[in-house]
């Protein structure tokens, strides 16, 4: 198997750690991170490829996808990056200017 690293919402990573420690020990839980994610993967793309291709896998695709944030992602870390570069060189604690 490979790794592949994505992006995921803290609060989602939050409720799918929290799933997988309350119903691991069921017969239909999962044991860890990786067969959760491998099969809501799975289930999602036999739902698109019924809905879309007659049930039948889709043509490879060679290449990159596009990947990166959500725009709602894109959107935080554009703020982000921005409060970054206005706090450069700012004291981040109290020191002797703020005492």
């Amino acid at each position: 198997m490979r790794q592949f690293s994505y992006t995921l919402a803290p609060s989602l990573v939050e409720r799918m750690k929290a799933a997988i420690k309350h119903t691991a020990h069921r017969p239909d839980g999962s044991p860890n991170q990786s067969a959760l994610v491998r099969a809501v993967i799975l289930r999602e793309v036999k739902r698109l490829e019924a809905r879309y291709n007659h049930g039948r896998p889709f043509p490879r695709v060679e290449g990159r996808l596009t990947s990166g944030p959500d725009s709602s992602a894109a959107v935080r870390g554009a703020r982000l990056r921005a409060h970054n570069r206005k706090t450069r060189g700012k004291p981040t604690g109290p020191g002797p200017e703020g005492q």
